[in-house]
């Protein structure tokens, strides 16, 4: 299901042909110069966007919880989503066209998510904000959708910073069509999956069926 949903896409006009890195090479490069390569590119629409997103996610996850410091839990978890949305962003950016393609998709679904969400408890428990069980697993699956989400927009010329990039007023339009696209994307690979040994169970019935079939 990601790598249909997250994969390059010529009818979107993407530039698919841009130069290929390895994901080694794109970490090394952002490693090389941190100040320059992530803190200086640091996503700001990355981080606008975790902002307003995962705020609202994380409140309405936990408005029947009663906790005393729910309010306070929903701006820590707006601020530091948005200060790791930054960061991870301009790291999503930067490998989103690199080789191998599943080492990218690893790095952005699997490693970038661990990491927030690891970072995420610890915050909010040196916080002492505790008994946050459905905020939280309502942002560990959040952090895995935007992830993948991210890498596929930004693999269409979306939410990119810098040079790369258009306005934020330009990408928030474009995000309906692609969260459609991202959608329906997934859904057909997930049909596939589900319908494709259905399919050869069938066509195995219907030539034993036949005269001379197997059987």
């Amino acid at each position: 299901m990601m790598r249909n949903a997250i994969a390059t896409d010529n009818a979107n006009g993407t530039n698919i042909s841009a130069a290929r890195e390895s994901v080694a090479q794109a970490l090394r490069r952002l490693g090389a110069d941190p100040w320059h390569n992530v803190l200086l590119r640091w996503n700001t629409k990355a981080a606008l966007l975790s902002a307003l997103v995962r705020g609202g996610v994380f409140l309405l996850a936990t408005l029947r919880s009663h906790h005393g410091g729910r309010n306070g839990a929903v701006l820590a978890e707006a601020f530091f989503g948005a200060a790791c949305a930054g960061f991870f962003g301009t790291v999503t950016q930067a490998v989103r066209f690199a080789t191998p393609q599943w080492q990218a998709e690893a790095v952005v679904a699997v490693a970038i998510p661990l990491v927030f969400q690891t970072g995420d408890y610890f915050f909010h428990a040196a916080l002492g904000q505790t008994g946050l069980r459905a905020g939280m697993v309502s942002s560990a699956l959040f952090t895995a959708l935007s992830a993948a989400f991210n890498l596929y927009i930004m693999r269409r010329g979306t939410l990119l910073a810098g040079g790369e990039g258009q306005s934020f007023a330009q990408d928030l339009v474009s995000l309906p069509r692609l969260a459609f696209g991202f959608v329906v994307s997934g859904g057909k690979q997930a049909a596939r999956m589900i319908g494709f040994p259905s399919r050869t169970r069938s066509n195995c019935a219907a030539k034993e069926s036949q005269p001379g079939g197997v059987g």
